[in-house]
C-alpha cells in the first residue's frame, strides 16, 4: 500500500512569513536555550515554527509575571512547556511556580466539604491579623478566636455589625482547624436555605444535603437570622440540625448580625407576619447551648 503523503506547500508569501518567523527564533535566547538542551538544529526549529513560536511568546509573558495576580497567559497560573521525546516536539500547559506556591497555601481546602466564603478567605491565617492595625476591641476578638482553635470545644457566635469582619474571622478560624486535619462545612445560611427549597422535588438530594451537615465534624453557619425566617426554615430545618448537632457533641459555630436577644426577636416574627416566641426561644436555646457569644466591634471594612 502506498505511503499518504500529507505534504502541504507553502505560497510565496506564506514562506517568506515563515523564513521571517525563523529568523527571529533563532535570535531569540529561549530558543537557543531549547536547541542546546534538546540537542536539536536549525532544520528542526524550522520545521516547528509555529509550535515553538507559541512556546516563546508563552515564555516571554511568564519572563514578566510579577504573581498570579498579574498573570496574563489565557490559562491562569500556566505556562506552555515544550520538550522534545524521541524526535517529537511535545507540548503542554503546566502550574507555575506562583501557582504552586498558592495550592500549597490553600490545600487545606480540600477539608472543606463547603466554602461558602469568598475564596481568597481561604489565604487568612490569624496568626498573621496585625495588632497595630485592629481596634483592641477587634484583637479581643481574636484573642478568643485562638483560645477556641486550641481547643475546639464549644462553638463561637460572632455578632456585629455588617463589614466588621465577622467572616473573615471566622474564615481564619476554619482555615486553622481545616489545617488541622478537621472536615468542615462553612454554610452561608440565607444560600442553603434558598438552596434546599429549590430541592423540594428531589428528595434524595434534600435528604443528602441536610444530613451532610448534620454529620460534619465542624459546622459554620454564616449569617444565621440574614435568611427570610419562616416557619419551615426555623422549626423544620435549623431546629433539627442543631438539635441533632447538640446530642452528638458536634462543634458549631455561627456569626450574625444580630446578637442573642436581637437574633430570638427576628425569629419570632415569620414572614407571613405570624408571632412564634416560643419557637424562637426553642431555636435560640440550641444556639445558646452550642456558642458563647463574642462581639465583634469595629468599623466597616467594605468599601
Amino acid at each position: 500500500m502506498e505511503k499518504a503523503n500529507f505534504t502541504f506547500s507553502l505560497t510565496k508569501e506564506q514562506k517568506e512569513l515563515k523564513d521571517t518567523l525563523f529568523k527571529k527564533l533563532l535570535a531569540d535566547s529561549f530558543v537557543q536555550s531549547f536547541m542546546k538542551e534538546y540537542q536539536v538544529d536549525e532544520t528542526y526549529i524550522y520545521d516547528h515554527c509555529g509550535k515553538i513560536s507559541d512556546w516563546v511568546d508563552s515564555c516571554h509573558i511568564c519572563e514578566r509575571c510579577q504573581g498570579l495576580d498579574f498573570c496574563a497567559m489565557p490559562l491562569k497560573g500556566h505556562y506552555l512547556d515544550s520538550k522534545v521525546d524521541a524526535g517529537f516536539l511535545q507540548s503542554e500547559m503546566n502550574k507555575c511556580r506562583y501557582q504552586k506556591k498558592n495550592d500549597e497555601r490553600i490545600k487545606h481546602s480540600r477539608n472543606y466539604i463547603v466554602f461558602d466564603a469568598k475564596k481568597e478567605y481561604l489565604l487568612i491565617d490569624i496568626n498573621d491579623i496585625d495588632s497595630n492595625g485592629e481596634s483592641s476591641d477587634y484583637m479581643v476578638a481574636v484573642v478568643k478566636a485562638l483560645r477556641f482553635i486550641n481547643d475546639p470545644q464549644k462553638g463561637l457566635y460572632l455578632y456585629g455589625q455588617p463589614g466588621v469582619g465577622k467572616t473573615y474571622l471566622m474564615a481564619g478560624i476554619t482555615n486553622q482547624l481545616a489545617k488541622k486535619g478537621r472536615k468542615i462545612a462553612f454554610v452561608n445560611v440565607p444560600k442553603y436555605i434558598a438552596e434546599l427549597k429549590m430541592l423540594f422535588q428531589d428528595n434524595e438530594a434534600f435528604e443528602r444535603k441536610v444530613r451532610g451537615l448534620k454529620q460534619i465534624d465542624i459546622l459554620v453557619l454564616d449569617d444565621i437570622g440574614g435568611e427570610s425566617v419562616t416557619g419551615w426554615s426555623r422549626d423544620e430545618i435549623l431546629l433539627p440540625l442543631l438539635d441533632e448537632r447538640m446530642e452528638k457533641g458536634k462543634v458549631t459555630l455561627f456569626t450574625s448580625n444580630y446578637s442573642w436577644k436581637e437574633l430570638k426577636a427576628r425569629l419570632t416574627v415569620t414572614s407571613n407576619a405570624l408571632q412564634e416566641p416560643m419557637a424562637a426561644k426553642r431555636l435560640l436555646d440550641r444556639i445558646e447551648a452550642l456558642s458563647c457569644e463574642v462581639f465583634i466591634k469595629g468599623s466597616s471594612r467594605r468599601k
